[in-house]
């Protein structure tokens, strides 16, 4: 049986949105590097600007390590989770998991608005984490509005 100091538990769950899938980014790849190196060979071929190809190569390799970077980051997330008197912060960032925990007695959540933009820190004992990275300032306003009831909340304008 729980007690009345014990707070509720309470998850949240931020997931990465990817537009487009490995399958779509593949076909996107191939599509672009595909007009510009035909260009290239075009203008090559026809007007005979050899120099045309090492940028278009180059611009296809550039191409390709963006799509790189994009797709390294598609298991993204971060979980926050408040059970009994334990926050639980996980974030996966590049198929790399940090978990941190605080208890939540001694946590303050550290609000910051600046015009419209929202900061969310924990803090606890020297510690402190950024919260809510991957979402918008509204949805970060709404996650500090559900942790009020559960954290000590200090709230700054600035």
């Amino acid at each position: 049986m729980r007690t009345v100091s014990e707070p509720e538990e309470f998850t949240h769950q931020v997931v990465r949105k990817c537009s487009l899938s490995p399958s779509q980014r593949t076909l996107a790849l191939v599509l672009m590097g595909g007009t510009t190196m035909s260009v290239g060979l075009g203008i090559c071929l026809f007007y005979g600007a050899w120099p045309v190809l090492p940028y278009a190569g180059l611009e296809l390799v550039v191409l390709c390590l963006g799509f790189r970077w994009i797709a390294g980051h598609d298991g993204d997330y971060e979980r926050i989770t408040v059970s009994g008197g334990e926050l639980r912060h996980e974030v996966q960032v590049r198929r790399r998991v940090t978990t941190r925990r605080w208890n939540t007695h001694w946590s303050t959540l550290l609000w910051r608005t600046r015009g419209c933009r929202v900061e969310l820190r924990i803090r606890s004992h020297g510690r402190e984490a950024e919260i809510g990275r991957m979402m918008l300032d509204e949805d970060r306003n709404r996650l500090a509005e559900h942790l009020r009831g559960l954290l000590r909340v200090q709230k700054t304008t600035f």
